[in-house]
Formats: C-alpha cells, structure tokens, sequence
C-alpha cells in the first residue's frame, strides 16, 4: 500500500499536472515557430528523465519522506510555471514581431497609398497639361478656321469683283455685239441696195463705183484723222497758252488779293480804330445821360436775361429747352427750333414733351476719336481710291434720280427748290463753285448707278467726287500731282444700302441734352475778341458720334449737326434781300479763316460746313435761295482772299428755319452765317491718323 502511495505521488501526480493547465492558456496557445516546439519538446524529455532518476531512485533507496514528495513537487511546480512564463514570453515576442510586421505592413501601404496620390497628382496634372493643350489646340483651330473664314470672304469678295468686271465686260461685249450686229446688218442693206443697183445698171460699173467710195471714204477718214491730230495738237498749244495766262493771272490775282487783303486790313484797323473812339464817344455820352453802353451801340445788341444767363452758363442741370441768353432769344439747339416751329401742338406742350424725352445725361466726348464710339475693327479703315474703278466718259453733265416723296417746287440757276415731308429744303450742286478754277472737268458712269465727277486744276491736282444715283457724295477727295490723297467725305456704307427715301437719322435719336456752357458751345465774333477760334474749331463733338454720316444727313438733319459746335460770323452782315459781303466785311474773317488754315495744315481732309440764314421777311422760297446764295458768297470769299480749298468747305441755306431772335420783323442778327466742323460726322477719324 505504501509503494502505492509512493507511485501515485511519484508518477500520477507530475503526469496530472502535465495534463492539467489553466483554461485561460489552453485557449491562447499560439503556433510557435518550429524552433520553439523543438525547445519545448527537449523540456518535456528532460522532466521524463528526471522523473525516470527520481523513480529509480526511490526503487533503489526504498521510500522517502512526504516532505521530499511535496518539496520535488513545488519544484516540478516551479518548473512549470518558469515553462510558462518562458512560453508566454515567447508568445509576446511572438506578437510584438507581429505587432511589427503588421506595421511595417501599414507603413508599406502608407508608402503605397502616398506613392498612388502622388502618381494619381502627376496624373492629374498630366491629364491637366493635355486638357491645356487641347484648349490650345482648340483656340488654334478656331483661329485657324476664324482666318480661313476671313480669307473665304476676301475671296469670295475678291470673286464678286471679278464677276461684276467679268459680266461688265460681257455686257460690253454684247453691246459691242450688238453695235456690230447692226453694223453688219446696215452694211448688209447697203450691200442689197448696192446688189439691186448693180443688176439695174450692171455689174462693172457698180463696183467701180463701189471702188470710188471706198477710195474717197478713206481718204476722208485720212483727212479726219489728220484734222483730228491737228485740232489736238492746236488745243494742246492752246492749253498750255491758256496754262501759262492763267498762271500769269493767278499770280496777278494773289498780288491783287494781297494787295487787297492789306487794305482791307488796313481800312478794318482805321474802322477799328474810328469804331472804337465812336464806342468811346458813345458811352461818354451814354454815363453823362444815364444810358447803358449797349444801347448806344453801332451793332445791334438784345437786352441779356438775368435767368437765362445763369441757365446757359450751367445748362445741365435743367431738362428744359436753353434758350439764348437775352431778350427774344430763339432756343440754342437748332432741332429744339424745328420742334418748337411746329404747328400741329402748341410750343408749351411740344418743349413738355421734350422734357421728358431728355432725361438722360450723355457722357462728353474728349475727341474726335472718343467721340466715334461703338466703332471696333474700324481703326484701320480699309479704303479705296475714288479713281480705282474704270468708268465710261460722258458728254455731258448728269441728272440725278428724284428720291419718292420729293417734288420740285422751283429750278433757279444751279439750285432746286424741293419740297419734302411738309416742309422745302434747296439743293445746290458745289461742281461750279468747285470748278471755278478748274483746266477741265468731266464725269464718268460707274456701276449701280453711280456717277464720278473729276475736277482738273492747273497744279495737277484733281477732285474726285463720286455719288450715288441720287446726287448724293458717297466719296470726295483731292489727289494731287504726286498721286498723295486727301479724303474729305468716306461713306460708302450709303452705295449698299441706298434707298429711295430720304430718313432723317436724327428722328432715331433722344432730343440732345446740351451739359455744357453756351458761350462753349457758340461763339459770336462780334463779342469774342480774344477768343481762340483754332482751339474752338478742333473740340470734339458734345456727344458721341453713333456711325459716319453722308453730308446730306448732316445738312438736312439739325439733331445731327447739333453734335459738333458753332460760330456765328455776325461781323458780316448783309442788307435785307442781298448776299453781297464788301471787303471791309471780308476783313473780319481773317481770324477764323487762318484758324481754318492752321488746322488743314494739320489735316488738309478737314471739312467745314458754312450755313447761311436770313429774317422772317419774304416768301420761304425766297428766303431759302437767299440764305444758299449767302452761304456760297462767305465760301467763295475764304476761297479768294485767304486761299482755303473749296473742297474742304460745303454750303448750305436754311432760310428762316433756324432764326437766333424769335421775331417775324426784319431783323439785322437773324441774317448771318455759320460755321462748323463737321469732319468728325462724315469720315472715319482713322483716316486722317
């Protein structure tokens, strides 16, 4: 019983503990390397061994004490829980390598994962810089095609010139055809006629006749050549005897204009002078009686307006109708006349209604250029020559096509008398005024229509005008000997788009708001003694300038000649029903017309338009010649005595449509002349840059 108890607790008890472990490490046993089982398996045969001594021992010393049993079971004890913590120090290397690869496992796929923004950036921009480079490639092609687009249409242009020159010379070819056609069909009769006398009167004796004729029609036709070779060479001579008169003659006439220009001057500073100490007497005897100066004045001078002085040096800040700033002064602006002439409302109602039309403020102009707005791709105008079409030479000066709604009223001279929309207008050709100097002039026939006038002078310069079917001037410039051209007037936009009714463009525009002072709008000479009439003239228009106008709109539209400023030459006054201007009066131009020359010596395609006026007194017919013929005296008096071109001035008559004071008597400052310039109205201001 005792070697029992022994074996029990040698052998069962170290083999239970083997087979019993805690639940906790029986449920977390990792798998080991391989290593580490071989470790744990040598452990397990060194206990076997120990066990096997042990129990050898015991069979060989014959039975120990229960307190070696307990102390070699607290040492198997030991043993196992030394096993133990060797195993779980193991398993937390094991984890820690673990932990380890499981970070450099996230470490990779951050890497990885920074790798791929990285490429998916570089991607990005790629795709980026191709998407540029499409774009580019985009705007390239629409450049490309913007251009091939450009060159169809210059050649689909340059095509339809080409087939406008081809069917005119078709045309001409048919009527060459057709002139030879009935040549032929006329010496075909002849031939018939001829065959028909030769069967009467034989055969033999109608050709010698028919010989004879050809004999004496070639001899006529050598006599008619050599008469015309003699009549040329005559009139060459002739010209070039009539060349060298009027050159004698001209320099005879600017002697005789010098000659009279320096009396003139001289007489204007005696009347200065002789004026100026009748002034002087006058106002003497104006402060001894308690008179004003102005009513002891030579000139005929209104009482000012206190209101309507303070208006008219700040008219913007009103909407109504400015009126000149003294007693029975008529309104400024000569559209706020035309409304305010009317008859179907009365003058209160119709300036109401203008009122609240004129609302809004334009902005000022700072020059010609400024004041051309909306004009893009019109910087560089693309111009051509008034002589780069071939035109057939007529005999004889043309007669134009009468718009619908015109009637002509009267035919005196060169003028015509029209009436149109209610109301009459005149129309005067300036070929005469501008040919009075002129070697030769003719016109030729151009297509659609349209005439070309050609003005020779005895310098070589010519004037080229070309209008449409109408009379109206579509292009006007000088070319001089050199071939160097001046534009005066470009609108060829009228040439396409010709229509047979005249449209006033100023019915489509709001009444003009003036916003700046009167005296900047206006000058008088007779009350501006100092002022600078070149600075004046060259200001730009008071508002923008919306396209580029024909001289017959700017003439017979006063809401687009009221864009650009004025000065009243009311030193030259004329005597009721006349137009004749003495050189005493002459004089008193000198200062605007060398203001005229300084600025076409700047840009010799300035153009200036002189208007001329009359009193309420006499029939409109009347009236409207008049003023015409008084615009025309003042035009031909620049011309003559300070040697302005006459292509660089147009006329016109207005009659007593426009007065300056509101009265239907005879009145000396309702007959006066006007000057304005207009270029910045009927040509492109690129041209002159």
């Amino acid at each position: 019983m005792a070697k029992r108890t022994t074996l029990l607790a040698t052998v069962a008890l170290p083999i239970f503990s083997l087979v019993w472990q805690p639940v906790e490490a029986a449920m977390v046993r990792p798998v080991l390397p391989q290593v580490e089982k071989s470790d744990v398996t040598t452990v397990q045969s060194e206990e076997e061994e120990i066990i096997r001594k042990k129990r050898n021992r015991e069979e060989q010393g014959g039975g120990q004490n229960k307190r070696e049993r307990n102390r070699e079971a607290e040492q198997q004890q030991d043993n196992r829980q030394e096993r133990r913590k060797k195993q779980r120090e193991a398993e937390g290397d094991q984890q820690q390598q673990e932990n380890r690869q499981e970070r450099r496992k996230k470490q990779r796929e951050a890497e990885a994962d920074q790798q791929q923004q990285q490429d998916n950036r570089q991607e990005r921009r790629k795709k980026q810089r191709e998407a540029e480079a499409d774009q580019q490639q985009q705007d390239n092609r629409q450049e490309r095609r913007k251009k091939q687009r450009e060159a169809e249409a210059d050649q689909q242009q340059q095509e339809n010139r080409q087939e406008r020159r081809k069917k005119q010379r078709e045309a001409e070819a048919d009527q060459q055809q057709q002139e030879n056609r009935q040549e032929r069909r006329k010496k075909q009769r002849e031939a018939e006629a001829d065959q028909q006398q030769e069967q009467n009167q034989g055969t033999w004796r109608a050709e010698d006749r028919k010989d004879q004729r050809e004999r004496e029609a070639d001899r006529q036709k050598q006599e008619n050549t050599q008469k015309t070779r003699e009549e040329r060479r005559q009139k060459q001579r002739d010209a070039e005897a009539d060349q060298q008169r009027q050159d004698a003659d001209q320099q005879r006439a600017r002697e005789e204009r010098r000659k009279k220009q320096r009396e003139a001057e001289a007489n204007q500073k005696q009347d200065d002078q002789k004026a100026r100490q009748e002034r002087r007497e006058k106002q003497r005897e104006a402060e001894r009686e308690g008179k004003r100066p102005d009513e002891t004045a030579g000139r005929p001078r209104r009482e000012r307006d206190k209101d309507r002085e303070r208006i008219a040096r700040d008219p913007s800040g009103t909407t109504d109708t400015i009126e000149l700033p003294f007693t029975d002064g008529a309104a400024v602006l000569d559209s706020d006349k035309d409304w305010d002439n009317r008859r179907d409302r009365s003058r209160e109602e119709l300036r109401r209604e203008r009122r609240e039309k004129r609302r809004e403020v334009v902005r000022i102009p700072e020059s010609d250029r400024d004041a051309q707005v909306g004009w893009e791709g019109r910087d560089r105008v693309r111009y051509e020559s008034g002589d780069r079409e071939r035109g057939e030479r007529r005999d004889r000066r043309p007669r134009y096509d009468e718009r619908d709604g015109w009637r002509v009223e009267r035919e005196i001279d060169d003028r015509t008398v029209i009436n149109f929309d209610g109301g009459i207008i005149v129309r005067s050709d300036d070929g005469r005024r501008l040919s009075r100097r002129a070697t030769e002039t003719y016109y030729e026939d151009l297509p659609n229509g349209r005439v070309r006038e050609v003005i020779v002078r005895p310098n070589g310069d010519r004037v080229v005008t070309i209008r449409n079917r109408y009379g109206d001037i579509i292009q006007r410039s000088r070319i001089d000997g050199g071939g160097r051209e001046y534009v005066m007037y470009y609108a060829p936009e009228i040439d396409r788009d010709s229509r047979p009714t005249f449209v006033d463009p100023g019915e489509r525009l709001p009444p003009m708001r003036l916003t700046i002072p009167v005296d900047e709008y206006i000058i008088d000479t007779s009350a501006e003694d100092e002022a600078d009439y070149r600075d004046f003239l060259e200001r730009p228009p008071v508002e923008p300038v919306e396209r580029v106008y024909t001289l017959d709109e700017v003439k017979y539209s006063a809401r687009i000649r009221d864009k650009v400023r004025r000065i009243d030459l009311d030193t030259i006054t004329f005597a009721t029903g006349s137009a004749d201007i003495s050189m005493n009066q002459a004089s008193t131009l000198k200062r605007v017309a060398d203001a005229m020359n300084e600025i076409l010596d700047k840009d010799p395609g300035e153009t200036f338009l002189i208007e001329g006026h009359t009193d309420a007194v006499g029939s409109d017919e009347s009236n409207l010649v008049l003023s015409d013929e008084r615009a025309e005296a003042v035009a031909n008096i620049l011309t003559d005595v300070y040697d302005i071109a006459p292509e660089n001035l147009a006329t016109q008559g207005y009659g007593e449509r426009f007065l300056k004071i509101d009265t239907d008597a005879s009145e000396q400052l309702n007959r006066r002349v006007t000057i304005r310039r207009v270029t910045p109205l009927v040509k492109p201001v690129a041209m002159a840059e």
